[in-house]
């Protein structure tokens, strides 16, 4: 009889740890892919939402400063025109002010002064033409102007308040217009210059 010896180590089967082990890897890589997938296409997402807000901001911020720009060149105009307006018409004020006021007549509203580099301008309102016409004829005689036109003559009615229907027919027959006038007054510097005297 032969004797059965066997002179190979005996091996045993230890294919269980290295395939958990790469199970265990390759669930990590899927887990690892998954997430920057998810990470990848969130940031896409977000560059894009971000780029039309960059956009829509440009487009903002460009409005913004055009607006800025025009108002701020419109007011460097105003204030070079208000400097060289105030540099053109250095005249006293007061004493045709004053000639204006002298000649108005009773029942009247002086409602503002606009001075031009050659002429005073006045909104008044009077009662009736003929002391529109009263008033022009004074200002003509006055020193201080060398011309005088009227602009516009406008009426107006004076707001009475709330009243009752035979109330409103009373006051109706009894309203009289008001006229609001502007008047252009052209200055006479010479005469302004020596200050009013001769």
């Amino acid at each position: 009889m032969v004797p059965d010896i066997n002179l190979l180590p005996n091996i045993e089967k230890e294919n269980a740890s290295p395939t958990l082990l790469y199970a265990v890897l390759i669930a990590i890589t899927a887990i690892v892919l998954a997430s920057m997938i998810v990470i990848y296409f969130g940031a896409k997402s977000d560059i894009t939402t971000l780029s039309k807000q960059e956009l829509e901001l440009t487009t903002q911020r460009n409005a913004l400063q055009q607006e800025f720009d025009t108002k701020n060149n419109i007011n460097a105009g105003s204030l070079a025109q208000s400097v060289k307006f105030v540099e053109n018409v250095s005249y006293p004020v007061t004493p045709l002010i004053n000639e204006t006021l002298v000649f108005l007549p009773g029942n009247t509203f002086l409602r503002g002064y606009t001075f031009g580099e050659e002429n005073v301008t006045v909104t008044i309102d009077f009662e009736t033409m003929n002391a529109i016409s009263s008033y022009i004829e004074k200002l003509g005689t006055s020193d201080y102007f060398r011309d005088i036109q009227v602009d516009t003559i406008e009426n107006f009615k004076v707001a009475l308040g709330e009243q009752t229907e035979d109330k409103k027919l009373e006051d109706k027959l009894k309203e009289i217009p008001r006229y609001s006038v502007t008047i252009k007054m052209f200055i006479d510097y010479a005469y302004l210059a020596k200050g009013g005297e001769g």
